[in-house]
């Protein structure tokens, strides 16, 4: 598989808050569809991801998503320089703890993208905060992991590397 640093990738929790999850994003979702509830960095060619699982880390994503649906995108104005730069700012998350109480924020419409609680970020906010910093995006809060798969699909200047079974 073509990975490069800054690609994106989603999959799905399949315990109770990842389905719990998927309820909620098909419900505001302007598709009616919401597959993958966990979204994710991958920071080097061979795998390695940055991620908000109970604690922002690294792991290696075929190791942790054998056997799982995983969609990898891809942003064609992503450079090195553009990767260095947003990777710069939200590594030092590493460690910090999951921020459930800002899962609550993302059940009230507007609240997950107004109210900011510090420097706490959920999954998807990570990922955006990395491309918010490395000037692919506007903004970086408030955004769910099928915000982001409908932007892998449908936005330009996103490609899907990869969806499937790993």
């Amino acid at each position: 598989m073509d990975l490069q640093p800054g690609d994106i990738f989603l999959t799905r929790n399949p315990m109770a808050l990842g389905k719990a999850i998927n309820w909620i994003q098909r419900i505001k979702s302007n598709d009616n569809e919401s597959i993958y509830s966990h979204a994710g960095i991958i920071t080097t060619d061979s795998g390695m991801t940055l991620e908000a699982l109970w604690t922002i880390k690294s792991q290696n994503l075929f190791d942790a998503y054998e056997g799982s649906r995983v969609m990898i995108g891809r942003n064609t104005r992503m450079t090195k320089d553009r990767y260095i730069k947003g990777i710069k700012t939200v590594r030092p998350f590493t460690g910090r703890r999951y921020p459930f109480h800002r899962l609550f924020l993302h059940l009230i419409p507007g609240a997950s993208k107004y109210i900011n609680t510090g420097r706490f970020l959920v999954c998807s906010e990570l990922v955006d905060k990395f491309l918010f910093e490395a000037g692919i995006e506007k903004q970086y809060r408030g955004r769910n992991p099928d915000n982001i798969a409908d932007m892998i699909r449908d936005w330009k200047k996103w490609e899907t590397v990869f969806e499937g079974d790993i």
